[in-house]
């Protein structure tokens, strides 16, 4: 079996015939990484991309890149077609090293595990990890014993974004980071593997919290993985978060709602608003953008724009639509 991770920050495809002029057969591509595209299968090739960000949003209509790939590999077909001398043989592409990207780096390294011996903790770590991140970290789990072997096993992801290293990862670090985590799973679906105690927080740093609260949304800082659960169960259904900062006068903003059901909040205006802020720094794959429902600030460089300059836009945003 060879699965070779293709993964690097600086990646990135414009669209469908981008990534199919640019990489040999056999390849693959998740999470975003081609721009643009939900996910399509060419079997002349072969060639696949498994996305959930260009369709409608982020939302429970639509799997997690992690559940598609799972389904793939659990239907067979796709393991058959991307077999070459009765080996699966992928090149795996993706820009960065979420949850769902290492669930799809694992899933391709451990086909066999899945096909032929798959066992309660593979389902499980599945299905939660899809349910998480079609809901962007909504779907209320409470401190759960898998949620806390979640934490331990993402907890070099985890380390890497609350502690500001994961704007400065190049593409070595960023493949050892993943394949780290790969072990760390295997290690738990073996029945290994440990957990972490779950310690949410976050901090609400609106200028005018009262302006923000009249508008449906709550300006915050997340502090750790569990923050975003946290918001969720403390009643704040939409929120800006500032994650972390990219070196001194950066910084990293993501934007979420619970569902497409919260206050209309038209995300997409206000990504256009702040890239116009950002515009000597944006480029083809750095950017403020996402979907209805989650997104955040240019990838690569992260934003100029400081948070009351954030804070002000969101709601004259919010304001200009009523």
């Amino acid at each position: 079996m060879a699965v070779i991770l293709k993964a690097d920050p600086l990646l990135s495809f414009a669209n469908r015939q981008d990534f199919l002029d640019r990489v040999n057969p056999y390849s693959i591509a998740v999470d975003g990484v081609v721009k643009g595209e939900q996910t399509f299968i060419v079997p002349e090739g072969p060639y696949a991309n498994y996305d959930h960000h260009y369709d409608n949003g982020v939302d429970v209509r639509v799997r997690s890149s992690f559940m598609q790939v799972y389904l793939e590999i659990k239907q067979r077909g796709f393991v058959e077609r991307f077999s070459r001398n009765g080996d699966l043989s992928v090149k795996m592409y993706a820009d960065h090293g979420d949850e769902d990207v290492n669930g799809c780096y694992w899933a391709l390294k451990n086909a066999d595990k899945i096909i032929n011996n798959e066992n309660k903790r593979i389902r499980d770590l599945v299905d939660l990890c899809d349910k998480l991140d079609t809901t962007a970290g909504s779907f209320e789990t409470g401190d759960t014993a898998l949620r806390r072997r979640m934490a331990w096993m993402f907890k070099p992801y985890h380390d890497a974004r609350y502690n500001n290293r994961l704007g400065k990862m190049d593409a070595e670090k960023l493949k050892r980071m993943i394949r780290k985590i790969e072990g760390r799973i295997s290690e738990y679906v073996g029945g290994g593997g440990s957990e972490i105690k779950l310690n949410g927080s976050y901090e609400v740093i609106g200028m005018d919290n009262d302006r923000n609260k009249e508008n449906g949304w709550v300006f915050t800082r997340e502090n750790n993985p569990a923050s975003r659960m946290m918001m969720y169960l403390d009643g704040i259904n939409t929120f800006v978060s500032l994650v972390g900062t990219k070196g001194k006068g950066f910084y990293t903003y993501a934007y979420g709602k619970k569902t497409n059901w919260n206050v209309n909040i038209d995300f997409g205006e206000f990504c256009r608003k702040m890239n116009e802020i950002d515009k000597e720094l944006v480029s083809d794959n750095n950017y403020w953008g996402g979907t209805p429902t989650m997104g955040g600030s240019l990838k690569i460089t992260g934003s100029k724009a400081k948070p009351e300059v954030v804070d002000r836009v969101m709601n004259e945003c919010i304001e200009s639509e009523e």
